[in-house]
């Protein structure tokens, strides 16, 4: 027969399974998963093989020992989506795992269903797009907002293992996204702050232990994974690359191309041309070698010069002008997440100082919530000036940025209410805990209504640009002897909506024989190892002087650039239209070109 205890443990279960399903069927059945950008699919596509023809785990992008691993199980199983369901089983593991600390935290059926369906309103409310269009930042954004969560919501009585899966999910994410996780540090460090706090006796010899040696293992983590991967590229080749990779990410990301007409005195003193500099514009710089890591570089120092220089920080705007933006940001720029983190932080005040009030413990409570109120909104601020004097303010960094804040205020408030009644979900001293559920669940539901309908109006301007991208695809793999370099800007998105592909339906990883005439892996040992293949020397010639290689882009492209480029090297060129790759529909997705040597009889 069945005890109490075990009873319970099965009751936990059967609620934590059926969320499981919820959570994961919903997504699943109203929707496809979708890579975001393309450079999520282009990532896939290095440690998948289908870049190359061989799985890589050189994936740039991704730490090494990370992406190494998945190119593993691209080998032994090649036929299967790994990469995405991946970045899958870490968003909604990180929801998992959020929903079996809540179903601790809270000792009835009653609250435990009401906190797993609070939790469900604000996935699917806030951040339904996140979870079926999926970008790898956002990826590690939610590994490190569960991780945030965790650590404030541990049991300060468990001392084994108490910390063991937030210092994981922060290792985890250190590997997806570096940049991320350094930038959502600070959280977590709060966090650990917070609970020190919490503490009867701060300053002893256990406490240093038990807070200290997590902070150093996580460090460690971290340091180890990041000299396996200084490792895994050291090399002449992958060295090189490396430093070409940061220059181009400083001068597209940070500083901005300077303009052409306006520099033009710079310019001709790094020997660089109108014509080279309209491919540094158009994003097609893998067509000109003479643009390297000592160009870049010099642009980005010169470029350095004309912008904001605060404290060493170079930045687009200065610390007013970003102080202008971030208060229009919070005055006038509203989105559903935005609008729930600041419901967020005035029902925790009021959930903890009206009961307070009411029982004279009014001021014990104020100092109690008020500094780390204010702290959290220190760390966000500055992060968000960060961004706004860097011009970094995109969705993959933004969301991640207000998961984790609302992480923390959900934090901070269960431990609260915990210590006020003693356990979560009871009678929080006149005021209950299923009034604040009610109130989450009927903000969310409208927020949820909204979000579905964004969401799909999204993927009906995807299923537009992805019967153009498949077309692409399917051409090149209906023509398997030639190879096709593809203009970068054509690559990018129709009417808004980014090229991508779904991540579960109709997987293929065969080799790809197309590339980018630019972009974040141009000029990369795997790039010249993709063209080498081919037999191939560089871009620039093998689309010059080889049958069977053409360029494509869309159809309202110009393609006098192209033939400017050349005719400053002294070879006179015709952009031919030799086809055209049209969607199911008779649309014209791309124009196919053939680079013809004008001044040679025989062409090529």
């Amino acid at each position: 027969m069945m005890d109490s205890r075990t009873g319970r443990k099965a009751g936990r279960v059967c609620i934590l399974a059926i969320f499981i399903l919820l959570l994961v069927a919903f997504p699943a059945i109203a929707f496809d998963f979708y890579y975001d950008l393309n450079d999520d699919t282009l990532i896939k596509d290095i440690v998948s093989g289908a870049y190359t023809g061989t799985p890589s785990g050189y994936s740039v992008q991704l730490l090494f020992p990370l992406a190494w691993l998945i190119a593993q199980l691209y080998k032994v199983v090649p036929n299967v989506a790994w990469y995405g369901l991946f970045l899958c089983v870490c968003q909604f593991g990180a929801a998992v795992l959020i929903a079996i600390r809540l179903t601790a935290l809270f000792q009835t059926v009653k609250g435990r269903i009401m906190a797993l369906l609070a939790e469900l309103f604000v996935f699917f409310g806030l951040f339904l797009r996140e979870l079926v269009i999926i970008q790898y930042s956002v990826t590690s954004g939610m590994c490190m907002m569960c991780a945030v969560f965790l650590f404030l919501t541990s049991d300060s009585r468990s001392k084994k293992g108490r910390y063991a899966i937030p210092l994981f999910l922060v290792v985890l994410a250190f590997m997806i996204r570096t940049k991320v996780c350094l930038m959502l540090m600070p959280f977590l460090l709060l966090a650990g702050a917070v609970s020190w706090a919490s503490e009867e006796k701060i300053l002893t010899g256990a406490n240093f232990r038990k807070y200290l040696f997590p902070i150093g293992g996580a460090l460690l983590g971290m340091l180890a994974v990041f000299c396996l991967d200084m490792l895994a590229y050291h090399g002449n080749e992958w060295s090189s690359f490396r430093e070409f990779f940061d220059a181009r990410t400083k001068l597209y990301d940070f500083y901005d191309i300077p303009d052409y007409g306006q520099n033009r005195e710079f310019y001709e003193t790094v020997g660089l041309s109108r014509e080279s500099y309209a491919l540094l514009e158009n994003y097609n710089f893998a067509l000109d070698e003479s643009i390297d890591t000592w160009l870049l570089e010099s642009m980005a120092e010169y470029q350095k010069k004309q912008l904001n220089n605060t404290f060493g920080f170079v930045s687009k705007n200065s610390i007013r002008e970003a102080l202008w933006l971030y208060r229009d940001s919070i005055l006038k720029s509203f989105s559903t997440a935005k609008s729930a983190v600041a419901a967020a932080y005035v029902v925790y005040a009021l959930f903890c100082l009206i009961p307070a009030a009411k029982n004279r413990e009014f001021w014990r409570v104020f100092r109690r919530i008020v500094p780390k109120i204010a702290l959290l909104l220190v760390i966000r601020s500055v992060l968000w000036l960060y961004l706004y004097m860097a011009d970094r303010v995109l969705a993959r960094v933004t969301v991640p940025l207000l998961m984790t804040e609302l992480a923390c205020i959900t934090g901070f408030w269960l431990e609260d209410m915990k210590r006020l009644t003693g356990t979560a979900g009871q009678k929080a001293k006149g005021v209950t805990a299923t009034t604040v559920y009610l109130l989450t669940l009927f903000a969310l539901v409208t927020a949820f209504a909204l979000n579905d309908m964004r969401v799909g109006e999204e993927y009906k301007a995807r299923a537009a640009a992805d019967r153009r991208w498949y077309a692409f695809m399917d051409y090149c793999r209906e023509n398997p002897e030639s190879y096709y370099v593809m203009d970068v800007y054509s690559a990018t998105s129709y009417q808004g909506a980014s090229y991508s592909e779904k991540i579960f339906l109709d997987v293929d990883n065969s080799y790809k024989n197309y590339d980018y005439c630019g972009g974040w892996l141009a000029k990369s040992p795997l790039a010249r190892k993709k063209l080498a293949d081919k037999g191939f020397r560089d871009m620039q010639s093998a689309l010059l002087g080889r049958k069977g290689v053409y360029f494509v882009a869309a159809p309202e492209r110009d393609m006098q650039w192209m033939e400017a480029y050349y005719a400053k090297r002294g070879v006179r060129v015709e952009c031919r239209r030799t086809g055209e790759i049209r969607t199911d529909s008779g649309d014209t997705a791309f124009v196919v070109y053939d680079i013809w040597r004008a001044d040679n009889e025989t062409g090529r």
